[in-house]
């Protein structure tokens, strides 16, 4: 059974599959920019890596580089500092 969401310290997280769902685009894309640090602090859930769900707009702003104008993960990184 996987993890969707959880609490930490009244903070909400979502796996990175379920985001990666949302957003369609394949959760390696999503973890590459974790391990970037593009993404915040996340935790580990029972296996799962989650993120913080106040990181969905980000989310949002790399798939749209990414998918839209072709952008890999360093350019990303460059571009949002």
């Amino acid at each position: 059974m996987s993890v969707e969401s959880i609490h930490v310290e009244g903070r909400l997280y979502v796996s990175l599959e379920v985001v990666a769902e949302l957003y369609e685009v394949k959760s390696v894309l999503l973890r590459e920019a974790y391990d970037c640090g593009l993404l915040g602090t996340g935790v580990d859930h029972e296996r799962t890596l989650c993120i913080a769900a106040v990181q969905l707009e980000r989310v949002a702003t790399i798939v749209q580089l990414h998918q839209t104008l072709g952008l890999g993960l360093e350019a990303i990184t460059e571009r949002l500092g």
